[in-house]
């Protein structure tokens, strides 16, 4: 080929990779131009949606004493969110301390939430206007924020003074809780239960972690951020959600939420409040294993010693009771499994039959302590009437001086 041919195939070809990246040039600024203006609709629909969304949830929570604050009322509560106000952090939130800026006295528990929208919406409209002794009240909300990157979505829940359930059953707790303290926790939890799905919904996440203790140590359900409608009469749409250990498996293989599923979670636990396990799932010969066989294995060698906390002083047959009670929550068909409200009636005949021992023990124990204060009492009676005896002079030593 002469030298002449060569030079034109490199100038056509030069020419046509100019062309090339002229034409990808001119579609890369296109792609921008319409990606900004993408951008742009996207924030002004996401300040509508925003706008919507706090219209609407005020105008339906309205009338149910669930208030809408501004975001700066929200942070003058938080003190900007300070760190030092941090009380929990998790997958859907972090939780602070907050005092309400409207009376200054109120103390609020705050969730900074992790929710798309329509979650968040579903959470206020769902626990709005729930009023129960046994549930954690939601107080109001607060929408705002940099719509640019993501709106602030506030959640403000009553304040529970003592913590969770998870930090009273670990080692490191202030105190060792008796056999009537677990169970008085354990039957306001199922009344809180009984409470939510008694307006069709699930909870899905029941654990140690999301029951509260009151100033009276009264349990209170919280986090509600999984909470659903109950499914039981639809095909099961909704994505598993829970925490390992604790999530029924039937609920699991058919992503179907009921009330049973819920009735599973609080059966394990039962168990681990009962056994003093810090969690359902443990390592034995370096497999991990499930709290429920081993609970059966002890059952099934009648060893219902083997299931007490440390330290607690319990009755076997009681424990026999509660563990049986729980493993029926557990059981695989779901329709076999207690309701929450026969649970608390079963929890509640059992912590009475033990208060009842505790207070007849008690009455014999002070009864005892009163017949050995009232033979002590006798015994010393006797022995000063004969010291006196001792001490006083024979008669005939009157008679010798009456003569004299």
């Amino acid at each position: 080929m002469s030298t002449a041919a060569i030079a034109g195939v490199v100038v056509a070809v030069v020419a046509a990779l100019l062309v090339l990246l002229i034409g990808v040039l001119l579609w890369w600024r296109g792609y921008r131009k319409e990606a900004a203006q993408g951008a742009a609709a996207t924030v002004s629909e996401s300040k509508d949606v925003l706008l919507q969304s706090s219209q609407g949830l005020a105008g339906s929570v309205a009338a149910s004493h669930c208030t809408e604050y501004s975001l700066e009322e929200v942070m003058a509560a938080t003190s900007n969110w300070s760190d030092g106000n941090l009380l929990k952090s998790g997958t859907f939130g972090d939780v602070y301390k907050g005092v309400s800026p409207r009376d200054g006295t109120t103390l609020w528990a705050v969730k900074r939430a992790k929710l798309l929208v329509a979650d968040f919406q579903r959470e206020v409209r769902q626990m709005a206007g729930k009023n129960h002794p046994n549930i954690v009240r939601l107080l109001g909300f607060a929408l705002g924020g940099d719509m640019r990157t993501r709106p602030e979505q506030v959640l403000i829940y009553e304040f529970v003074p003592n913590g969770d359930l998870e930090k009273w059953i670990s080692t490191q707790a202030p105190f060792h809780l008796s056999l009537k303290q677990q169970l008085d926790i354990l039957i306001g939890a199922s009344r809180g239960l009984e409470y939510l799905h008694s307006f069709g919904l699930v909870h899905r996440d029941i654990k140690p972690a999301n029951i509260l203790l009151g100033s009276n140590m009264q349990a209170k359900i919280a986090d509600f951020g999984l909470v659903r409608g109950d499914e039981g009469s639809t095909v099961g749409t909704t994505r598993v959600m829970g925490t390992p250990g604790y999530v029924d498996p039937i609920y699991f293989r058919t992503s179907k939420a009921t009330s049973a599923t819920d009735a599973y979670s609080f059966g394990v636990l039962m168990l681990v409040v009962l056994t003093g396990r810090s969690r359902p799932l443990y390592l034995d010969d370096g497999k991990e294993d499930h709290i429920l066989p081993w609970v059966e294995a002890c059952l099934a060698s009648n060893s219902p010693t083997r299931l007490k906390d440390l330290g607690m002083e319990a009755p076997d047959d009681a424990v026999l009771r509660l563990a049986q009670l729980a493993l029926s929550c557990t059981v695989e068909r779901t329709a076999s499994r207690p309701s929450l409200a026969d649970v608390a009636k079963e929890l509640l005949a059992v912590r009475n039959e033990v208060v009842g021992r505790e207070e007849l023990s008690a009455a014999i124990k002070v009864d005892k302590q009163a017949q050995e204060m009232i033979t002590a009492s006798s015994l010393v009676k006797s022995m000063d009437a004969q010291k006196r005896s001792i001490e006083k002079p024979p008669a005939w030593k009157f008679l010798w001086k009456s003569i004299k």
